[in-house]
Formats: structure tokens, sequence, C-alpha cells
């Protein structure tokens, strides 16, 4: 495709194509400042010496034409500063940094700007870290948390993303979670947060009596210990009560609490020394953390009587049980003693119960036990009283696995071989349970094997290697060559026999050479050298070596005592590239060295830390500021131009045109190229191809969205859906369901008509936006609800108070006989539980999408809720798009004439916070 000055494709680089006198048409400049490349410094240099005509690029011009010239003395100056600039200069390539910001659900964050931080979160809740990474090539990032990040167990999708989450966080994945990126430029970056998790479990009484007074039964005049044990974080308070009354130290001369020392806090130990009448009650141990992060108190309670008792049991099975695999076992346990009454459970040894264990009462039963269900099974009764009771059998397994055989000597050796009238000994081992029933065989050819005078078999000692025969064969003759099969078997059956088959001949082994293959990329007229090396052969001698170019025989030999063959090429032409082919060959065979050998250019790598790439931004269409370096570009010839190809996404045609480059590109040296006319919001994909006279290299393809910047500091912020994280916006974890990304050309064929848009906002089919699905199983009432990201608002004037204003907007779809309501809430930083509405509609609004502007003074980090609320029946879809906040009011007609009528109840919000914000100003330190 050839282009003109208003076609589809514009070249920033434009200043070096073409004939240097006559007008010609240039793009404005996209690249920021601190990311300038040497080259246009150096063509700077040229237009201040009046040398060459050059375009000049203000930040604000579209397209211009400029004929400068200036005094040559003026123009040797600034040529000379600019070669000196350009030695010390290293291209666009930048190091990583990296910061740490948190949303979510928090007791208390302990923080100081971006540095240190102590993130203090509730057990079950959700943690989210979202990693803020800059640097050129494009870093990769992982994180990782102490003692590693494999043992955590967080999701494996999170491990390595820019934002790390941690969905119903448990006490264990609390610690420190370090931010590590990387890109191959000095050191890695890392920053770190502490992430406290707060819990308290369910407290648990046990009683003990003393060791001394120990008997079956707990009777008058005896001393128990009531011990109550919760684990938590922070450290746990405990409480007494008996009955109603509250038990405290010196309230009863009967009566002890104390801390044992040995525990240092965790546990609340009750002594009652002397059992007296009164001492028989139900007694209550309450456990509190003083309901940090909104922890309640718990309690257990615990009946103490004269019948009180530990637990005892009894087996009904013999031990060890000996089964075979599909068989199914039985296990029973029964109680045979202990007041209140014992619990039974069933452990295993090493690992969990088989999860197709039926457990019923004390009874556990394996239905169709394998391998891996043999074990050590213990049944265990407890009633917190005294220690647990415990009763153990053995259940066996009958397997027979791991077969494996060995010969000697050794014919995989270089060194030895099997030879005709040597000794030769095959040996089998196989692991069998159990041991004691393993049985072996031998056979040659299929026909049985005696033990005799040349051929003998033998049982190797059990304690020295179990479950091993051997075969030796005396003076090994021609005659002995074949075949030799060993059988393992268990005598109780059913079990699967295990066979290995061993074949004895005179062996060789063909070359083993490196490198099997090698691409080298090298320019024209430059030399290359290719070497094959053998790594082990047998026979070693009568080793000979080719090479040959495709089918072309180069050079011949036969190996000395050297270890490899080099092929040298002094000047590489168009004849010489091609794939380069070293047999090395002996009687058994040859091996092969590969090496292609071609003038392709790398791939280049695309720029993706370019600020505002979008750099205009009109109603239909906007462009795009395209920006790569390079990777390797003295590796091969120069690169004489790039072949750019764009294509719509979804679309199967290429559009393309070439890119002229004159002169040497420099490692890290950034290229810019604007795409324009691009339809809004379609995404494309890109496709660079660098061309030198060899041909084509190596391509590289990258998708770019129409997607405005989420700001750490808002100034302005679209949203259209179109991105794959829907611009930050999460799904609220406390609804009933959650909205969902659409398009017209994918939405599912079964849709439910008569509701629901047939395009996006901007009419577009392929257009993505978000609604909710009103379908079935969905409820009258339910509500989907959609947090936006949380925005920073701009930072205040320190010379008196700042009222800074937003204008919130966005489209809405309500179509359909069963529409619900659609609300949008405000929620300010640390209300957590407090949401302000904005905006609200209801009802059916036709086939079509209105457009909604709101109002807001936010004084601190806010958040947008959009609440979809289902409405009587299935034809209630509701949907968004085009989403924008935009610093400043907005203008006064889109507020009476876009704005719906439902929507009074934001205007009223923004009236009654006014004043406080007004207040807060007034009050508030100035300088």
């Amino acid at each position: 495709m050839s282009v003109g000055c208003a076609g589809l494709l514009r070249s920033a680089r434009g200043r070096r194509l073409g004939r240097t006198d006559g007008p010609r048409c240039f793009l404005r400049r996209a690249v920021p400042g601190h990311l300038d490349s040497a080259r246009t410094r150096v063509e700077r240099a040229w237009l201040a010496a009046g040398l060459r005509k050059v375009p000049l690029h203000p930040p604000w011009a579209g397209y211009v034409h400029v004929h400068v010239k200036m005094d040559l003395v003026y123009g040797l100056v600034w040529l000379l500063t600019v070669l000196l600039e350009g030695i010390s200069g290293q291209g666009v390539y930048a190091p990583p940094t990296v910061r740490i910001v948190h949303s979510g659900l928090a007791c208390n964050i302990e923080e100081e700007r971006y540095s240190e931080r102590v993130y203090t979160i509730r057990e079950g809740e959700t943690l989210e870290l979202t990693c803020l990474v800059t640097g050129h090539p494009r870093p990769q990032i992982r994180w990782t948390k102490t003692a590693g990040s494999a043992s955590d167990r967080f999701q494996d999708s999170s491990v390595f993303n820019e934002t790390l989450r941690i969905t119903n966080i448990q006490r264990h994945q609390g610690g420190r979670y370090y931010c590590k990126a990387e890109n191959g430029l000095g050191s890695p970056a890392i920053k770190s947060i502490r992430v406290d998790v707060y819990y308290l479990d369910d407290p648990v009484v046990t009683v003990h009596q003393s060791i001394g007074e120990a008997k079956e039964q707990f009777y008058y005049e005896r001393t128990v210990f009531l011990r109550c044990v919760a684990n938590s974080n922070p450290p746990v308070r405990y409480s007494w009560r008996r009955g109603q009354e509250v038990l405290l130290q010196g309230s009863d001369k009967g009566v002890e609490i104390y801390e044992p020392f040995f525990t240092q806090g965790e546990t609340k130990i009750l002594k009652l020394k002397n059992l007296r009448p009164q001492d028989y009650a139900n007694y209550s141990c309450i456990a509190s953390v003083r309901n940090v992060c909104n922890i309640p108190d718990k309690m257990v309670s615990f009946r103490l009587s004269n019948k009180t008792a530990s637990p005892s049991i009894k087996l009904l099975v013999d031990d060890p049980i000996v089964v075979n695999p599909g068989e199914a076992i039985t296990l029973v346990c029964v109680t045979t003693g202990g007041e209140p009454a014992p619990s039974l459970t069933w452990v295993r040894s090493f690992g969990t119960l088989p999860e197709k264990t039926v457990l019923n009462g004390g009874t556990l039963t394996i239905p169709a036990i394998t391998s891996d269900d043999a074990g050590t099974y213990s049944c265990i009764a407890n009633n917190n009283v005294g220690n647990p009771a415990k009763k153990s059998t053995n259940i066996i397994v009958r397997a027979l696995k791991k077969g494996r055989f060995w010969i000697t000597p050794d014919p995989y050796h270089k060194d030895d071989n099997i030879q005709i009238g040597r000794e030769v000994k095959i040996s089998c081992q196989v692991e069998a349970v159990p041991s004691e029933e393993l049985t072996f065989s031998w056979f040659k050819n299929g026909r049985p094997l005696r033990s005799s005078e040349r051929m003998v078999i033998t049982q190797t000692d059990p304690d020295i290697s179990p479950g091993t025969t051997n075969l030796d064969i005396i003076d090994l003759k021609f005659t002995d060559f074949g075949t030799y099969t060993c059988v393992a078997s268990l005598k109780g059956g059913g079990i699967s026999d295990i066979s290995i088959d061993v074949n004895i001949s005179s062996s060789t082994d063909p070359p083993a050479v490196e490198p099997a293959f090698l691409e080298i990329r090298q320019g024209q007229d430059r030399s290359v050298t290719m070497s094959c090396r053998v790594l082990r052969a047998y026979p070693i001698r009568v080793l000979t070596y080719e090479w040959r170019l495709g089918n072309k025989l180069l050079r011949t030999g036969q190996f000395d005592s050297q270890e490899y063959t080099e092929y040298p090429v002094k000047s590489l032409s168009n004849e010489n590239y091609g794939v380069y082919n070293c047999s090395i060959i002996n009687e058994a065979g040859a091996g092969r060295c590969s090496f292609l050998v071609t003038g392709k250019a790398y791939a280049p790598e695309f720029y993706y830390d370019t600020y505002n790439p979008v750099w205009q931004n009109r109603h239909r269409v906007y462009s795009y500021s395209l920006q790569w370096t390079q990777m390797n570009p003295d590796a091969v010839d120069r690169i004489v131009a790039y072949r750019l190809g764009i294509r719509q996404a979804g679309q199967q045609r290429w559009w393309e045109q070439e890119i002229k480059i004159n002169g040497n590109i420099q490692k890290g040296e950034l290229i810019t190229y604007n795409l324009t006319e691009l339809i809004k919001p379609e995404a494309y994909e890109v496709r660079l191809t660098p061309l030198t006279k060899f041909g084509e290299g190596d391509s590289t393809i990258r998708v770019i969205k129409y997607s405005a910047p989420v700001n750490p500091h808002l100034r302005e912020f679209h949203c259209g859906f179109e991105d794959g994280n829907i611009c930050l916006f999460t799904q609220d974890d406390t609804d009933n369901f959650d909205w969902t990304k659409q398009s017209t050309a994918t939405r599912n064929t079964k849709y439910t008509p008569n509701t629901g848009p047939n395009a996006d906002r901007s009419g577009s089919k392929e257009g993505f936006y978000m609604y909710i699905e009103t379908s079935r199983p969905r409820l009258e009432g339910e509500k989907a609800r959609l947090l936006s990201p949380v925005f920073s608002i701009a930072p205040k004037n320190p010379y008196g108070p700042t009222n800074t204003a937003y204008c919130f907007s966005f489209f809405y779809h309500m179509y359909g006989q069963h529409i619900g309501v659609l609300n949008v809430y405000l929620r300010l930083k640390g209300q957590t539980t407090i949401e302000n509405p904005l905006w609200s509609s209801s009802g059916n609004k036709g086939q079509r999408w209105n457009e909604a502007h709101v109002n807001i003074y936010p004084i601190t980090s806010f958040q947008l809720i959009f609440e979809g609320i289902r409405g009587p029946g299935i034809e209630g879809d509701i949907a968004i798009d085009d989403v924008s906040i935009a610093e400043g009011e907005c203008a006064k007609q889109d507020l009476t004439t876009k704005n719906s009528v439902d929507g009074a109840v934001g205007i009223l919000v923004h009236i009654w916070l006014f004043p406080v914000i007004v207040l807060i100003s007034i009050l508030s330190p100035r300088r």
C-alpha cells in the first residue's frame, strides 16, 4: 500500500526519507524530551548548521513545512556539542523502577508515602497489591515472599502479574511480600510490604488431673486443672466463669488462675484445689483480642462432674492387614469408656485419608484399595479430658513395581563392552510388598532357564540388596546371545507379574556430537567459523568426518587425536548462506552437527513506556505513537528499511508500508513511527519486520489499544472497557452476582431478545461494554456491583484552601420491560461502610444509549461504584460504557439537557457536601 502525506500511516522519521530538497510532510513529535534519541539530536545539529532541511516539530504542531538556514560557524559548534553528547549517550534503555500500591479491605495501614508499609488485614478478607514499574525493555515482574513463593500457595496466575490478589487470605500467608522487576539493565528493582493477618480461633478447654492423683474418675479431694487454649493474632486475653459467676484470682480460695511461664500467655489455666461439691459446675472460658479488626470474642463451656473421665477405645481388626488391590477394607473402632462421650476420628500416619474413604462414626471403609492407600491408620478418641486414647493398625497392599536391570560389564560405558569368552552378569531388581512373598523366574528367548554350571541363578541377600536376583553367564559363547527375561511374582497371587527383557549381543555406539543445531547470524563479507565436537563414540577408532552445504560436499577427513573438526568461511556472500552439516561417522552410524548461517536481522523490540502514546484524540479517530528499538543492530548488515503491517483486530487483511532508514541504527536508539486515523475504540495488530540487503529479518507483533491512562493524581480518566483489565475496575465481593464484559459480535447466540444493547456506545459491533445479565438463576432484587479504581485527587494548594471539582460522566443503556434500577455511589477513603448516592435511574429507557453528567467534589481519594439491581423478569439487562472523569465542573448544558430526571439525587448530594468542604478548608492549617 502506498500512501501520501494524509494517508493512514505517517512516519515520524520522515526527515530521513527521500530527497533533501523540495517540500516534504512530517508529523509532529510524540516522544518526550527525556527520550530523545541521539539521532534526533544529530539532525538538530545539522539544522543549526544549515546543511540540511529538517522539519521542526513543536508539541502543538501537526504537519509543517520548514526551510531553515543558519550560519555555518554556529552549526559547527552545535555539531561538536552533539557529537560529544552522543559519545556518552546510551540510547533509551533504562533500568527498572518499582513501587507498591495497595487496595482492598484492611483493618489498618501504617505507611509513610510509598516506602515501608505494614498492612493489617483480617483472615478471610481479600489482599490486593499492585506493583507499578517503568523501564525499557519492558521489565519482567515477579512476586515473592519471605522463604520463597512456591510454598505460600497464593494463586499461580498472580505470581508473574503486576497485581497480586489473594482471596480469602489465611494466617500462614502473612509476612513480607516482595515485588521484583528486572529487564537485564543494572540491578533488579525490589520493593516490599509486610502483611499482618489477624485472627481468633475457637477456644478449647481440656481437663487434667494432677499426675500423682490420676485415677479413672475425678473423685472428691482431687486437684483438677482446666486449660483454655486459643490460637490468635494479636495475643488473646482470657477470662473464666463458673455458671454466671466471674472467677478472678483471689475471689475464691479453692480456685487459682494463672498463666504457665512456658506458654508465654497463650493458655489460661484454672486450678481447682481439692475439689469441693460446688466445684462440679459449668465452666466457661472467654477468649478476646479486644475487638481488633472487628473480631468478636469467642467462648467455650465445659461441665465438670464426678463422672468426668478420660477416653478408652478398642479396635475390632487384626494388625497388620494384608490385602490385594481393589479389595474393600473396613476398620471398626469402639469406645469402652469416657465422660463426656468421646468423639472418634481416624488419621493416617503419613498424609491425609484417601478421598474415597467413607466414615461412619468409628467405622472407616476404603472401597477398592490401592497401593497409595497403604500405611498405618489410627483411631483417636478425645473428650478433652486427660490424654486422647489411640489405637493403630497397619494396612499392607500387595504390589510389584519399579523393575530395573543392570549388566556387568556395562556395555554402555565407552571403555567396556561384552566380548565372547568373558563372564557376563545380569541383575534384576523389583520392589515388592510384602517382600517375603517375592519369587523370580528366568527365561531365554521365551524358554525357562534352570541354574547350571555355566548359567548360575542366585538370590541376593535381602539385607544387602532386597528384591534382587542374578544370572551369571560363565565363559560367554556366541550361542548365548539372545533375549533374557526376568519374571517377578508374589506367592499370594492376585498381582500381575513384572517382566524385564535384556538383550545380550555385541554392541557399538554411533558418535554423539555437539552442537546438534546452532544458528549463526552474520553480515556479508564477514568471516565465520563452525566447530563440531565429538562427545563419545564406540568404537573410537575409524572416525571420519565430512562437511556439506546443502547437498554440496565441502571437505572430508579422518580424526587423529583431536576431538573436534572446524570449517571456516572467510568472506560470506549470498552463496555461502544456508545450512551446513558436519557428519562424524564410525561403523555404528553417524552423528551430525547442523549450523544455520544466515544474514537475517534480529527482531525489533517494541517500547512500552512511551508517555501518552495516544497523542491525538479526536471524536472518531485517534493517532498512536509507535516506538521501538532494534535488537543487536550490528550483528548483521545495515538495516535499510522496516516493513510495517497493520490490521484491525479480528480482520484478515494486512496493510503494509516500508519505512526507509538512512544511516546505521545504534544499540538502544529509539525509533518512532506515528499511526494516524485509527478508528475509536478499535484495537490494531502491528507487525514490524527489519529489511537488509540479505532480505527480511525476524518480525515482531504487538497489539495497540485505545485506553486513557490511569494517573496517580487524577486529571483525566476515560474507560471504554476495551482493554483486558477493564481499566482496573473490579467486582464487589459482597454482591449477589457480577457485571460482565460484552460486545455484540461475541455475545452468546442464546442471548435474551428485547433487552440489552445491539452495539456499544459508539455504534460498533466489536466494541465492548459492561452489563448485568438478568436471566435465570438471577432473582428480583439481586445486586451486581462494579468498583472503579481508587483515584487520588490533585495535590492541595499549600497557600490556601482548594476545592477540587470533577465532571463524572458515563453512558447507560436500560432497555427492556423488566428493567430494575441503576445506582451510582461515591466512596471516600476511610469510609468503607459509607457510600454517598450520586445518581439513580430505573425503568425502561428505550433501545438507545443515554448520557449522564454529575459534578463531584471529593476531599480525599475516592472510588465510584456502579450498582445494578435486577428487576421482576429476564428482560432487564442494564449496560454502561465510556466512563469519564475530567478535572473541572461539567458544562451547564450537559447537566440540564443530558441527565436523567432521576439523577437529581446526585446534585442534592453535591449541595450537601459543599458546605462541609468549605468548613474543612477554613479549619485546615495554613502556611
